[in-house]
């Protein structure tokens, strides 16, 4: 990867981001990333470091709402693109200073495809460019020659931008593409899959899976890793099933995502859009049922709860896709659930029920690591319309030989409720950090909640009260499943 890239690539990495935004140019106007890359990219992922107007605003409020201990550590008059380039210029071994060489000429947007060709060794493979605005072509020259002398990569200012590539070649093979095919802007699909997405975005990105899956073979036919190996090895030899095998299995679909930053929250969108993997497809599945109702009715001290709607008609679906990808795995989880009284396929729903959620509380792990204490505290579970006697027979199963007390089997109205340990009075859905992270998860299928102030707390955190929540929330529409994914901290 070249110098450009991999800069880029760190930056965002580091930071979560994966993304591409189409509706940017109308609220910073001026030239974007994707219209001067190629239209048979496949990935794309943006950055705009200079946002302006409300988005300023909302990202003021947002700063001052975090934890006291996350505000020291990032700070609050760090130029984003110094942070950038350092990681630019120390790749590329430039003698160039970001304040003096970079930030004169910098434009508040970059971005970076990868398209399929073949490698410097002849081999088919992606390649890289990047594209970054330029306000000053003249200045931008001079910090492009630096930064590309002497390591094989290749640059050029043109057209507002400074352009980077991993060889001359594939410079001029970029700009061939969107002069002879168009741009990526121009691309139906992308612009599709981006619509809705990226709206009032900080960061976004693009990735057609389809377009790559020739290569995931390859990957796969070689071990499956670029270290080699079998990926599903356990190191026990012939001792039961290596795991599903995906080669020769074609894979499809594309990936839109997007960061933004509200007053009160920041979140991650991603959508998956026609995803399909041999003969199974994404867009076969719907449910009747949606919304996270029983997730809001968990105990108001929850620090952990899953919640979901339709999960019995949706295991109920994706049975048979299972069975066709893992049929050694399916049949032993057929067997056991058969031991247990319930019937595959259709007995899901004794256990599942319509409305379903779990929630645990009086964790004792703390944020480096809140999944390592879950096989204490208390629990409770939830599922609308679940069989009663059914849930209460697993219950005294389950129990038999523990010296504990066995959790409880009772109900809310149509509701199954099982309850181990003591846990508090009140309702999860009435606590207003709970509510900021899981708005608008009406139409969600799947639901997941973290009380980050409880891990905090267990961890000695000095501003445990300002950590707030993190939720997620995914709907299934169609051929789309999007997913929301949210942390609200509750500093002052």
């Amino acid at each position: 990867m070249i110098p450009v890239a991999a800069g880029l690539g760190v930056l965002l990495m580091a930071s979560g981001v994966w993304a591409a935004n189409t509706v940017v140019t109308r609220l910073f106007g001026g030239p974007q990333p994707e219209t001067v890359l190629p239209s048979d990219s496949v990935a794309f992922m943006r950055l705009d470091l200079k946002p302006s107007g409300a988005k300023l605003t909302d990202y003021a409020s947002f700063m001052g709402k975090l934890p006291d201990s996350v505000k020291d550590e990032v700070g609050d008059d760090e130029d984003p693109g110094a942070a950038l380039f350092d990681e630019i210029i120390e790749a590329s071994e430039a003698d160039l200073d970001y304040e003096e060489d970079i930030e004169p000429w910098l434009g508040g947007r970059f971005g970076v495809a990868l398209w399929k060709s073949e490698t410097e060794g002849g081999e088919p493979g992606l390649v890289a460019g990047a594209a970054v605005a330029a306000t000053d072509e003249a200045a931008a020259e001079d910090a492009v020659k630096e930064l590309t002398a002497g390591d094989g990569t290749a640059g050029e200012v043109r057209d507002g931008f400074a352009f980077f590539a991993d060889s001359g070649d594939a410079l001029d093979e970029m700009y061939e593409r969107v002069e002879d095919d168009g741009s990526l802007a121009e691309n139906e699909t992308y612009a599709a899959d981006m619509a809705g997405v990226a709206d009032d975005s900080l960061a976004a990105g693009w990735y057609d899976l389809g377009a790559t899956s020739d290569l995931l073979q390859e990957e796969l036919s070689s071990g499956g890793s670029s270290y080699g190996g079998d990926p599903w090895d356990d190191g026990y030899g012939d001792y039961g099933s290596s795991g599903p095998d995906f080669e020769g299995m074609e894979f499809g679909g594309r990936v839109a995502a997007a960061v933004s930053i509200e007053s009160d929250y920041a979140e991650l969108r991603a959508d998956v859009i026609d995803f399909t993997m041999g003969d199974f497809a994404l867009a076969d599945y719907e449910t009747t049922q949606t919304g996270l109702t029983e997730m809001a009715e968990l105990p108001d001290d929850t620090s952990v709860a899953l919640g979901g709607s339709g999960l019995d008609e949706l295991s109920a679906q994706s049975w048979d896709d299972m069975a066709g990808v893992m049929p050694d795995e399916m049949a032993e989880v057929e067997a056991g659930l058969d031991e247990m009284g319930i019937s595959v396929p259709d007995g899901f729903g004794d256990l599942l029920g319509t409305q379903t959620a779990v929630g645990l509380s009086d964790l004792q792990s703390g944020l480096d690591d809140p999944f390592s204490d879950f096989d204490s505290g208390s629990v409770q579970y939830r599922a609308v319309g679940a069989d009663q006697g059914l849930i209460d027979d697993l219950v005294t199963q389950a129990s038999e030989g523990s010296y504990s007390s066995p959790p409880g089997v009772d109900s809310d109205g149509d509701t199954v409720v099982v309850s181990s340990g003591s846990t508090g009075q009140g309702r999860l859905g009435d606590d207003p950090i709970y509510q900021q992270v899981m708005e608008g998860s009406d139409s969600a299928f799947y639901g997941m909640y973290m009380d980050l102030r409880s891990f905090a707390e267990s961890g000695g955190e000095s501003d445990a009260d300002q950590w707030g929540a993190f939720g997620i929330a995914s709907a299934i529409d169609g051929e789309r499943v999007t997913s929301h994914m949210r942390w609200a901290p509750s500093g002052e």
